[in-house]
């Protein structure tokens, strides 16, 4: 299995370090249509004048120098380059297996491998930021492929990296499926309890790398055994894992579902929420006074439910997507509502072709064009820390920008059709 993947990888991989890509200092974007998600609204005819990777001029009469290259993006729509911040390279259900098995059957190279073809391939689709919130590798490939990324040995989007997810012995990061007198005594990345332990956790995080530390905060779906609706850890514990992240200088996520879970990280101080699927209203309302981010990860229940038994998701993983299910459209109705900011985020357990949907599945519950766009580059870059550098087409920010066919405010199944990108300057796709 391994020796036909890398086959198929030479061809993606190895061409991608030899890129293709186009560079020039400075280049003069022709845009039809740019859309300005900061103020809401849809500009025509409009000029983006990059130099030495950076934005320069933006308007419908710049000066131009006369030696810069022209892009004609004058049939299409100009917008900032998208971002997911609830991204995984490493979790294809679609694979085959349980996440489990997954996590046990894949080494780190493999992984590696894996991470940066997807990771290219998210490029092309328009991504030039993400964030990892864990992974299934037990060791630290995803830091490596950044690396890779920072250094320009592969074009790939920004990445920010929570190399693996800090779980309590059973809870959703633990590989609770095999079974208890395995010899091998087979368990989950990062298994931890008690205030020491839990920092210790987060340091070693740090050490080797980690711009976020990812906890597991309830139960999870696509795992088995526990349950969404408990918390993972003691108060203490949560207070403990945030106080070390920021002590730092680094900021902490949780994955939680049910309200116990989501409630303890952000009374403790976390700086975003994954799911939140049946969070309550006390909660909300202490995410919005917080300026705590949320990143619901719509589509990926969507899709377990749509591929139900027939694809493979095994009863128990079903029946607790449709528990999460019944009351995460309420949960993201009250976020909306108290004015919490939401993040686009994926959730990866399906194949990397499929991640533009979560901003149409996010659409389905906020028939909100613009919102859904902030959602996909003004809420992150602010989350990430990195809004003076992106997430907008201004004056002085990164050249991160994409083009498409069709604008997404019309229609947001019309994210699908980029088919332009760039990235700090440099061309992609053309």
């Amino acid at each position: 299995m391994h020796n036909s993947l890398l086959k198929k990888f030479t061809g993606v991989v190895f061409a991608a370090s030899m890129s293709t890509s186009v560079f020039a200092q400075t280049q003069v974007l022709e845009c039809g249509t740019l859309l300005d998600i900061v103020n809401k609204r849809s500009l025509s005819n409009q000029q983006i004048l990059v130099e030495n990777g950076r934005i320069a001029a933006v308007g419908s009469a710049i000066s131009v120098p006369a030696d810069a290259t022209r892009v004609d993006l004058s049939r299409k729509v100009c917008m900032p380059g998208l971002m997911d911040v609830h991204t995984h390279l490493n979790l294809n259900a679609m694979r085959g297996g349980n996440v489990d098995q997954l996590s046990t059957t894949q080494s780190s190279a493999f992984n590696a491998l894996v991470a940066i073809r997807d990771a290219q391939k998210l490029l092309k689709m328009g991504y030039t930021t993400v964030r990892i919130p864990g992974d299934s590798d037990y060791h630290f490939a995803n830091i490596d492929v950044k690396h890779a990324i920072e250094r320009g040995d592969f074009d790939g989007p920004d990445m920010f990296v929570a190399p693996h997810y800090l779980s309590a012995i059973g809870g959703h990061g633990d590989l609770n499926s095999f079974a208890p007198d395995n010899p091998h005594n087979i368990k989950g990345q990062a298994i931890v309890g008690g205030v020491d332990n839990v920092r210790n956790a987060v340091r070693k995080e740090i050490k080797h790398g980690a711009d976020w530390i990812k906890v597991m905060a309830s139960g999870g779906v696509m795992s088995q055994h526990d349950d969404p609706e408990v918390a993972g850890f003691s108060d203490g514990e949560f207070k403990a894992m945030a106080d070390e992240a920021h002590r730092h200088k680094k900021k902490i996520t949780a994955h939680a579902h049910g309200d116990a879970g989501v409630y303890a990280a952000v009374k403790a101080g976390f700086d975003s929420i994954e799911h939140a699927t049946m969070a309550q209203k006390r909660t909300v309302k202490l995410m919005a006074k917080q300026g705590t981010f949320y990143v619901p990860t719509t589509y990926v229940l969507d899709w377990i439910l749509e591929q139900g038994q027939k694809g493979g998701i095994t009863a128990n993983n079903l029946n607790k997507a449709k528990l999460v299910s019944t009351k995460h459209d309420k949960s993201i109705k009250m976020a909306f509502d108290y004015g919490v900011k939401m993040c686009i985020g994926a959730d990866q357990i399906f194949d990397i072709s499929l991640s533009r949907q979560e901003f149409v599945s996010l659409a389905k519950r906020i028939p909100d064009p613009w919102y859904i766009l902030k959602a996909g580059t003004l809420h992150p870059a602010e989350m990430l820390g990195i809004l003076d550098q992106t997430g907008s087409i201004e004056v002085g920010k990164d050249a991160d920008i994409i083009a498409l066919d069709k604008s997404p405010i019309d229609d947001m199944n019309n994210i699908e059709s980029v088919s332009f990108v760039m990235k700090h300057g440099k061309v992609i796709r053309l």
